[in-house]
């Protein structure tokens, strides 16, 4: 063997041992993603209640559209079910999915001001009033040499004081603001706003207002921490994750393939993530499905993986449409269940029971009644920031 197959040999272990050790960082990193996005510690509301003794299987009476097992990414596939079907809360299965009317999800009004504005009930906003104009740019080079302030913080800036808000980080660079808001997230899914995250936020601007020669306008500090334990209560008490798992039903495993022939067919989309989410028209992320093992989705993956379970994932507070969104969860689940020849069951895996779903819609329309009472609607921008 000569010096240049040596050296060929050499290159091929070394590029070998990236791809692993790539692959290996990348299934991490997808597993924080899942762990941080569903922390274990939150509530399922599939648990909060035991179901009957007697269960039924769900079964669809409808005739279903041919398989698509080895269905090709991208390719043109009939949906097997129809998004804006839904089930209603006394009908588990409906006997003719094709003469049922279409029921949209209904949209949930409000300004758009709503979503832009700083929000003093869920953020402590800090204003700068400029003597000159204040560029983005210019704003956009001071914030990049802060730290951060723990949680979140929005930048928002008026062009004159008769405008509405814009966000700096997606203005013009050349857009000119006269008043400025610092807006830090009261809390989040980490816990209500701290003292030492207050002060520091109101240290970093401090410093931004002097690099600009602006007047700012701090509200108390002890306020905003109260208010910031109360609106963690309200937080805890609404955030809850249903998940609905579809499990083998003689311990065969179910082929990547075929899972994505079957996500795809029901308009849903794998992202980085390493889940298949399902998006509405306005482009609203109403439920995900990920795998039951911990190696998460990827589009090379699918090609060779099998696993024994897949779960539906519904996060409430941050759903749009609320429970027709479950409603339609729940459908392609029981497709999902009736092509795979699976149980539908839930993380104890008891199967789940006709009654035992009306019960998670009462628990649901509880949980977003509440939240409504609160002013904070489901799957807002401001609910998107809440439950971050």
């Amino acid at each position: 063997m000569n010096e240049l197959q040596l050296y060929l040999l050499a290159i091929g272990v070394v590029a070998i041992l990236a791809v692993l050790g790539f692959n290996r960082w990348q299934e991490h990193k997808y597993r924080r993603q899942a762990e941080q996005r569903f922390p274990p510690g939150r509530d399922d509301v599939l648990l909060a209640e035991s179901g009957p003794s007697e269960r039924m299987e769900p079964v669809l009476d409808s005739p279903l559209p041919p398989e698509p097992d080895e269905a090709e990414p991208g390719q043109d596939i009939s949906p097997a079910w129809e998004a804006s079907e839904t089930l209603g809360p006394e009908t588990a299965a409906p006997d003719d999915l094709s003469a049922r009317p279409v029921q949209p999800v209904p949209e949930i009004s409000e300004p758009q001001a709503g979503d832009i504005a700083p929000d003093p009930a869920t953020e402590y906003v800090i204003t700068l009033n400029a003597s000159d104009p204040i560029t983005a740019h210019a704003l956009v080079l001071i914030l990049q040499q802060l730290k951060s302030a723990g949680k979140a913080v929005r930048w928002l800036g008026l062009r004159n004081h008769h405008d509405h808000w814009e966000e700096i980080a997606q203005a013009s660079p050349g857009a000119e603001f006269v008043k400025l808001a610092a807006c830090l997230q009261l809390a989040d899914r980490n816990g209500p706003l701290r003292s030492d995250e207050v002060n520091g936020f109101c240290d970093m601007v401090q410093a931004v207002a002097a690099n600009l020669y602006a007047v700012m306008d701090c509200p108390d500090k002890q306020a905003a921490l109260a208010a910031a334990v109360e609106l963690d209560q309200f937080c805890a008490g609404v955030d809850v994750l249903i998940g609905v798992n579809i499990i083998s039903r003689d311990g065969v495993p179910f082929a990547g393939t075929k899972l994505r022939g079957l996500a795809e067919s029901a308009g849903m989309r794998l992202m980085p993530d390493g889940l298949f989410h399902y998006f509405d028209d306005q482009g609203a992320d109403l439920f995900a499905l990920g795998n039951l093992d911990p190696t998460p989705f990827s589009a090379e993956s699918m090609k060779h993986i099998s696993t024994h379970g897949v779960t539906f994932i519904f996060d409430v507070p941050k759903a749009t449409g609320g429970v027709q969104a479950f409603n339609q969860m729940l459908l392609a689940a029981r497709q999902f269940a009736v092509r795979l020849s699976a149980l539908m069951v839930d993380d104890n895996r008891k199967e789940l029971s006709d009654a035992g779903i009306d019960r998670i819609r009462q628990q649901l329309a509880a949980i977003y009644a509440t939240m409504e009472a609160h002013r904070i609607h489901p799957g807002s921008a401001q609910a998107g920031r809440l439950f971050a």
